[in-house]
């Protein structure tokens, strides 16, 4: 009777692992990519709550410590008309200066000044 050497019967049980491995995957492709995949997802989903959750209740403890006088000042509306008197009565306009329109090259002028195809 033939002995064979540990290395070849290592080979041959590596080719059948192979083989076998290769058509369960032509048969079951779900098993083998599709279900490691949504593991793989649904997993890493469930690592990353809780440091979501932490990162939003560290906000929440910062915005509920805040005084409300402090939230009111800082969210302020602003109004383009009060602050046009704000900086008129501060005197940051000169005298000479006035609203002016920027020239614009004769192809982007609006569409309505322009007459017609003729």
């Amino acid at each position: 009777m033939r002995k064979y050497s540990e290395e070849q019967v290592r080979s041959w049980a590596r080719h059948a692992r192979q083989a076998r491995l290769s058509k369960m995957s032509q048969k079951h492709p779900f098993l083998l990519v599709g279900l490691p995949f949504l593991i793989a997802v649904v997993g890493g989903s469930l690592v990353l709550l809780p440091s979501q959750e932490t990162k939003y209740e560290v906000r929440d403890k910062h915005i509920q410590t805040m005084p409300i006088e402090q939230l009111k000042v800082s969210k302020r509306k602003f109004d383009i008309q009060e602050e046009y008197f704000r900086m008129q009565s501060r005197g940051d306009w000169s005298a000479e200066w006035e609203p002016k329109r920027v020239e614009r090259p004769p192809e982007d002028e609006p569409v309505f000044d322009r007459q017609g195809p003729r």
